[in-house]
């Protein structure tokens, strides 16, 4: 099983707890090849990670990718690391037909196997169907149906065949300005009609419980299957701007991350992170912790 991570320096810890997350719940760790496609990472951090995935006796590899020419305001708050997986068919052999891409603000709670099995038919890609915000927001992708790429198998070959990269690459230059979630937008473009969906549980997004919670008209025949996602999610995905490693984090599943990341050498103390926070934000945090509890209990994972 390929697995692909994308990461920075800044964002080097949290790809490590999400491949940790992946490979706990591994029937076979050793059977995973684990690749981070970064810009630059100093060498201790390269060797803590390689360590790590080696701990669990899966391969690794670390690859620095040549600089790419493109306007850092088009990416806004994602980073150039987002753009890499992009070119990823160019970081895998011919004889790798497939791989699965992971965002590093993830955490996995079960056996990736059944995605690495999954049919793909005639598709580029499976994804999870992206539930935030409304469709129309989206109008400009050119697509009735639109998913969020943060989790994503891919079928190389057809990748290569149907040109993603380059394709998306000239989209990116082209609309670049206009587009909310840069990468995203622009694979939606590209693969339009081209991708099988997947069930939400592979992709438990932030957004699931205002939708649970108000169940908009679009998104009503998905509100079963949210449901089940939020009781026993496979990949839980934190998205929006505040993340588990942020002190002000409200999510109710955060407690997940930060105990994958206390399996790496870069561990997330709630105290401490608590701590770090000026009294008045501890205090609208504890204002809110009654819902956030509620909300909690919904997801029956203990650590």
């Amino acid at each position: 099983m390929e697995l692909l991570l994308c990461a920075d320096e800044r964002y080097a810890p949290y790809a490590a707890t999400t491949m940790v997350s992946a490979l706990e719940h591994m029937a076979d760790p050793s059977a995973v090849r684990v690749t981070l496609l970064t810009p630059a990472l100093p060498e201790e951090t390269q060797h803590a990670f390689a360590a790590l995935a080696k701990g669990y006796g899966a391969k690794v590899r670390v690859v620095e990718v040549g600089k790419i020419d493109i306007d850092p305001t088009h990416l806004d708050r994602f980073g150039l690391a987002s753009i890499f997986r992009l070119f990823m068919h160019e970081h895998f052999g011919q004889e790798c037909s497939r791989v699965i891409y992971l965002d590093c603000d993830m955490a996995v709670l079960a056996d990736l196997a059944p995605l690495w099995e999954v049919p793909l038919g005639e598709h580029v890609v499976a994804a999870v169907r992206d539930i935030a915000g409304d469709p129309d927001e989206h109008s400009a992708i050119e697509t009735s149906a639109y998913f969020n790429s943060g989790l994503l198998v891919v079928d190389l070959e057809r990748w290569r065949e149907h040109d993603v990269a380059g394709r998306a690459w000239e989209y990116l230059q082209r609309q670049g300005e206009r587009l909310r979630y840069p990468d995203q937008d622009a694979l939606n473009h590209v693969l339009a009609g081209q991708w099988h969906e997947l069930d939400p549980r592979w992709n438990l997004q932030s957004a699931t419980y205002a939708a649970l919670n108000v169940g908009p008209e679009h998104l009503t025949c998905l509100l079963p299957a949210l449901a089940d996602a939020l009781r026993e999610p496979g990949i839980i995905h934190y998205t929006g701007n505040v993340k588990p490693w942020h002190a002000e984090s409200e999510h109710p599943l955060r407690d997940v991350f930060r105990h994958y990341s206390c399996l790496t050498p870069w561990p997330l103390c709630e105290r401490e992170l608590l701590r770090s926070l000026p009294w008045r934000k501890r205090l609208r945090l504890a204002m809110k912790s009654h819902k956030i509890r509620q909300r909690r209990s919904k997801t029956s994972w203990t650590p």
